[in-house]
């Protein structure tokens, strides 16, 4: 949400329409089944958002997929792009 309060257009499109301002970000349509609500604190107001619960084995990565993922940087061989491969 810090694009929001640096990006004053964002912030707009996000209390106009939600959903759509965040599809826009991501570059992608969401479900239709998918509702995206804004909700905005004020001085007296503060809000607490619980997770979605997840099952107990899809919260934890293996020590692999982790290895991928640590540091923030995606495996490069992952990313290579093999001349034959078809498109």
């Amino acid at each position: 949400m810090r694009a929001a309060s640096k990006d004053e257009a964002f912030r707009e499109s996000l209390l106009a329409n939600p959903k759509f301002a965040v599809e826009r970000a991501l570059g992608k349509t969401l479900p239709d089944h998918l509702q995206v609500v804004l909700l905005q604190e004020t001085d007296n107001l503060m809000y607490i958002v619980l997770p979605k619960d997840y099952p107990e084995e899809a919260a934890h990565l293996t020590d692999a997929e982790l290895e991928m993922v640590a540091g923030g940087f995606l495996n490069p061989q992952a990313n290579v792009l093999n001349i034959q491969d078809p498109l």
